[in-house]
């Protein structure tokens, strides 16, 4: 084992098309189905001190909280809410010895930007690296959604964890329910010009919210399956536009895909979300698009390059927060 301190950073994303159906056993069902996204300079990062004793001293930037330990036993009996995510994380890995960690996050927390997933890929990082195991991709995604799962006791995606790992634009198809990603450059150039990201204030719950959809998706919900169907499609576009680098295909494909996502669940949108687009689309936007699961989180504004600080410096004024992040 290392005994140096190591220090790692992942991104976080935003999703171009096709969340939810990323969900297992969404997938399989309507399969075969992609996803698309980006990895953004919103980073998460591990730093990971190693210690001769069996102390464990965890601190938490994001909720202000720090955690000390005698031993991992000890550390693994600590019930407490914001804890748990360490806890798996350490019940996954059980290090022999003590250690002290600090994480942070660039993202807002229930930003929907796959923040905490993307914690989950540093601390995965941090871990591996201190134990001298090489990463595999597709074995650390299929952890680090276990892991996701137990903590929140239902069913979770996958798109989130290969921006962390990954960069650049991520295809990832889905047959019968497991992912294949072909990770591209992104030329940011072409369109890191057209995005800007704004924070509404009011944080997401995509756990929650991908939980209802499936349950009616699964009990055959007409509406929901008929949503679900539609934003398969503008998936699809989406991926031949994005091969294509068909950059300018993308804003209608995005009106499209929020109104089939009001279809899959009214709770999609909020009164800060509906006011933030109404001040972007009268200042230059061209296309909103929600990030996550919606309800509240992050949005990001396509707009003209031309047009991009104006939509900018309008939605400021009203509130919200400009994310000023690159595309990675």
């Amino acid at each position: 084992m290392q005994n140096q301190t190591i220090k790692v950073q992942s991104p976080t994303r935003i999703d171009l098309a096709g969340g939810t159906l990323d969900c297992w056993p969404i997938n399989a069902i309507l399969n075969p189905v992609s996803t698309i996204n980006v990895a953004i300079s919103a980073y998460t990062s591990c730093t990971l001190s190693p210690r001769e004793d069996g102390r464990i001293i965890i601190r938490s930037k994001d909720w202000d909280q720090s955690y000390e330990f005698d031993s991992l036993e000890q550390a693994l009996n600590d019930n407490e809410e914001h804890f748990i995510f360490f806890r798996e994380h350490l019940a996954y890995w059980k290090p022999e010895t003590g250690f002290e960690m600090e994480c942070a996050s660039d993202s807002p927390v229930g930003g929907g930007l796959g923040g905490s997933s993307s914690l989950s890929i540093s601390i995965f990082k941090a871990f591996a690296q201190w134990m001298g195991v090489e990463i595999e991709p597709y074995s650390a995604v299929r952890t680090c959604s276990g892991i996701e799962a137990k903590i929140l006791k239902t069913p979770t995606g996958t798109q989130d964890y290969f921006p962390p790992l990954l960069g650049g634009v991520n295809i990832i198809d889905y047959e019968f329910g497991w992912p294949q990603v072909q990770s591209l450059p992104i030329d940011k150039a072409k369109i890191s010009g057209n995005i800007s990201i704004f924070f509404t204030g009011r944080a997401h719950q995509s756990g929650i919210n991908n939980w209802q959809v499936m349950k009616k998706f699964i009990e055959g919900d007409a509406k929901t399956v008929n949503a679900l169907t539609t934003i398969q499609k503008i998936a699809d576009e989406t991926k031949m536009a994005v091969i294509e680098a068909d950059w300018q295909r993308l804003p209608d494909l995005f009106q499209r895909e929020f109104a089939a996502r009001m279809d899959l669940a009214e709770s999609f949108s909020s009164p800060e979300i509906e006011d933030l687009a109404k001040i972007a689309l009268e200042n230059g936007g061209e296309a909103i698009k929600i990030c996550g699961a919606g309800g509240g989180g992050c949005v990001f504004v396509w707009s003209q390059p031309e047009h991009r600080q104006q939509v900018v410096d309008a939605c400021v004024r009203a509130g919200y927060k400009h994310l000023d992040v690159q595309l990675i």
